[in-house]
């Protein structure tokens, strides 16, 4: 009787580990499919010095926009 009831248990949890609505299949597939890729890393030094350089070009461009407008 034991080994019956581990066999239904291990068979219930084999069963429900892939069925179509779970969308495991899939998940497996695409992560057999697409390629490692790493994630850039941008230093911090680097990504504040962008952001000064595009806050200067807005501000030169206001700046532009104000003048031209007045004329």
């Amino acid at each position: 009787m034991k080994k019956f009831i581990i066999a239904a248990a291990i068979t219930s949890l084999f069963s429900t580990m892939a069925y179509a609505n779970s969308g495991l299949a899939d998940r497996i597939n695409e992560a057999r499919s697409y390629p490692n890729k790493t994630a850039e890393r941008v230093n911090s030094e680097t990504l504040s010095t962008h952001h000064k350089q595009m806050h200067m070009k807005m501000s030169k461009s206001e700046l532009m926009d104000h003048q031209n407008s007045k004329n």
